[in-house]
């Protein structure tokens, strides 16, 4: 098979984003990006929503101890998944691959609203993964390719910033619908919410796409591309057109990843809890097939995978690279330091749902708007290094003062300002570092790179999980043995909020105590993490963000030969009326 040949037809999505940036007119652009805000915030709604009742339901179906498997499954699924769905835009089309990824997110509403058992919710995250994936993804190559890479950062920045709203009204109605017996509904609204907010968007890209249809420039360039290809091709049956897709997905790597993933980080949650202890046979062969295929998957990737899923050595430049592992290790601070921290401070502190909700959206609440302030600052200054150069200082300066603010006789005002200050940090790290990524490679990279992004974050994440979950389930059992006074029953304590808050005095002090011991725990490792952010940002690479209407990279130029696979025919362009409206705005 041609190579040059395949690797050029992977790149139709591209094409297909090129056009809608030059054939869409101002409506089309506000449909589609205000399109992408309002999924956002739909997807930001249920996600509060729902996990502002995890807690209760996980406890309903006696899982609270394991309640972090269910975000270690979902992203693992995620890191998987968010490749494939990148390269299917890439293949297919931007339009195309949000359809099948809402279609997911629907189903996936209906399984877990459904579900009779933990192990029922655990397979709708399974789904729910697909669904969360393919809009995240695609949401931020759309943005990338409908804006130039000075205000780029705003966009990205304003994506998130519906969710404002949501941090503070979506847990009052998961609990209205928990405590009125109703939590299923907090399920079923998702395929309402995303299906209806995701249609200003399919408008958006159907007129667009009908403009690119009627040019016919589509067809056009699909037509010379068939007649370049080699004969053997031309002549491809579906099966092996099927087998093509697969390998351009690199499914077996994506399956071997996720298998070595769920192996060798479900025992750090599952191990004590449920198999019996580190030394059980479960827990050690679990343990070792896990090593076992990531290396296997390492070996894979470097030697035998065409179409890597990490494309490490695509690019000259470092900044990709090392931008992805900076907010990777971010996002493990922010997994393992809050995984567990909504059921601490209900705990330690005595607060209901919806006000331990707000304590902990104090942080998140900074983190977005900071995101914002970081836009505005890269568009005036066209810099992104100091932006987060400042972030990670801010950021390390908060979660140095968690580790007193979280001991459980701390002020809840101290509490809350150094979860501002590592907010405000954090937000001026993502979207520069996701600009700085994005920017240093060429536009049909851009797919890809938004990807390896995310990809890193939910990595991160799932690794950061199962390390929160791994103290928790590891520490806690002594913590209790060591502060609680009398007899009590450890599985009934670790997974019922309600009967911790009806024990006695003294055994209550003892489980705050232990509450906050583990939670200093959880701090003193965040810290770590944010320390390994700050060396891999000094390997990121400075230069300055531009007007550039094609992302060619700052790092790279995009060679004539690039140029002339991506050239419309003049001849052509002037014979359909959305052309002409091409024409008329650009003058």
């Amino acid at each position: 098979m041609d190579n040059n040949y395949t690797s050029y037809k992977l790149s139709l999505g591209v094409k297909k984003a090129q056009l809608f940036k030059q054939l869409a007119n101002r409506t089309d652009f506000i449909l589609i990006i205000s399109g992408i805000v309002l999924v956002a915030w739909a997807k930001n709604w249920e996600g509060n929503t729902l996990s502002s009742i995890t807690p209760q339901v996980t406890g309903i179906f006696g899982g609270l101890s394991i309640a972090s498997v269910l975000d270690t499954i979902l992203y693992i699924m995620v890191t998987v998944l968010l490749p494939m769905f990148s390269k299917l835009a890439d293949t297919v089309g931007r339009a195309e691959a949000f359809v099948i990824a809402i279609g997911f997110y629907i189903l996936a509403g209906v399984v877990m609203a459904t579900a009779q058992s933990m192990d029922a919710l655990m397979g709708g995250q399974v789904l729910y993964a697909f669904g969360l994936s393919g809009v995240n993804v695609v949401g931020h190559i759309l943005i990338a390719d409908m804006t130039t890479k000075i205000n780029r950062g705003l966009f990205q920045a304003f994506y998130d910033v519906p969710a404002l709203i949501n941090l503070y009204v979506s847990p009052i109605a998961g609990q209205a619908l928990y405590q009125s017996g109703n939590w299923r509904w907090a399920y079923s609204l998702i395929p309402f919410c995303i299906g209806a907010a995701s249609i200003p968007l399919f408008i958006g890209l159907y007129r667009v796409q009908s403009k690119v249809r009627r040019s016919g420039l589509l067809q056009e360039y699909k037509q010379q591309q068939q007649k370049e290809a080699p004969q053997e091709i031309q002549k491809r049956t579906l099966w092996q057109k099927i087998q093509w897709v697969l390998v351009e997905i690199d499914i077996i790597g994506s399956c071997i990843l996720a298998a070595g993933l769920c192996l060798f980080l479900v025992p750090f949650v599952l191990a004590v809890s449920r198999w019996g202890g580190w030394s059980s046979p479960t827990t050690l062969g679990t343990l070792i097939s896990g090593c076992i295929l990531l290396v296997i998957f390492g070996v894979y990737e470097k030697w035998v995978a065409t179409k890597p899923i990490v494309p490490l050595g695509a690019w000259a430049t470092p900044t990709p690279i090392t931008g992805v592992l900076t907010c990777a290790t971010v996002s493990m601070f922010h997994a393992s330091n809050w995984n567990y921290f909504l059921m601490y401070i209900q705990v330690t502190r005595g607060l209901d749902s919806t006000t331990a909700n707000y304590v902990q959206n104090s942080y998140h609440t900074v983190f977005l708007l900071s995101q914002v302030l970081a836009g505005f600052l890269m568009k005036r200054f066209k810099v992104y290094r100091p932006i987060v150069f400042v972030g990670l200082s801010l950021m390390m300066i908060g979660m140095g003062m968690m580790i007193p603010a979280r001991y459980p006789d701390s002020s809840m005002v101290f509490l809350i300002f150094s979860q501002i200050i590592a907010g405000f940090g954090s937000g001026f790290i993502y979207v520069p570092v996701l600009i700085a990524v994005q920017s240093s490679v060429p536009h049909e990279d851009l797919a890809v790179v938004t990807a390896l992004f995310q990809v890193g974050g939910t990595l991160a994440t799932s690794i950061g999980s199962a390390i929160a979950g791994a103290i928790f389930t590891n520490l806690l059992p002594g913590e209790f043995a060591a502060h609680i006074p009398g007899e009590y029953d450890y599985a009934t304590l670790a997974g019922n909020l309600e009967a911790i808050a009806a024990l006695p005095t003294d055994q209550w002090h003892g489980v705050v105590t232990a509450y906050g011991n583990i939670q200093r725990i959880f701090s003193i490792v965040s810290l770590c993490f944010g320390a390994l952010a700050f060396v891999f940002f000094l390997g990121m690479r400075s230069f300055g963000l531009t007007d550039d209407e094609i992302n060619s990279g700052d790092e790279y130029s995009v060679t004539d030969e690039k140029k002339s696979k991506l050239e419309v025919s003049s001849t052509s362009s002037s014979r359909d009326p959305a052309i002409v409206e091409l024409h008329d705005l650009q003058k």
